[in-house]
């Protein structure tokens, strides 16, 4: 089995990747995001997750969860382009794609955009960085995360 937090993060990266793909690179959990030959990677990554106060009162039923998910936006800057406007396309073709369809084909129960941050030069090779985080709600069955 699947524990729900590996489900969101999965669904995540599908949705980016359907169709045509919102980057060339497009993983979970990698360290070193960006390679030397790209202009644009996203990343997607757990962050942390939280039971509802309705564990409390119900620890044999469905729990209620809320999982904090980074989506990392990457994009190489060049001298024609500062470095936020090379990530601003990429920001807002994630931000699309997700909203899109806010409950993943059913993977969660709603995807909650939270907030956007920026890194700028995040690698000292005129790198820009935006990290979208979103609340994902889904539930768990009893006593398990699945």
């Amino acid at each position: 089995m699947t524990t729900i937090v590996a489900t969101a993060v999965a669904a995540i990266v599908a949705s980016l990747s359907s169709g045509t793909p919102v980057a060339s690179q497009i993983a979970r959990v990698r360290l070193r995001p960006l390679a030397l030959a790209a202009d644009q990677a996203v990343v997607v990554r757990p962050m942390a997750a939280q039971a509802s106060a309705e564990f409390v009162l119900n620890v044999n039923g469905p729990v209620g969860w809320t999982t904090a998910i980074a989506v990392e936006c990457y994009a190489r800057s060049t001298v024609a382009t500062t470095p936020d406007q090379a990530l601003d396309p990429l920001v807002e073709a994630v931000y699309a794609r997700l909203m899109a369809d806010p409950t993943l084909s059913g993977a969660v129960i709603s995807l909650q955009p939270q907030s956007i941050n920026f890194d700028f030069d995040a690698d000292g090779e005129q790198t820009a960085c935006a990290t979208l985080v979103f609340n994902a709600r889904h539930r768990a069955s009893g006593a398990t995360l699945s």
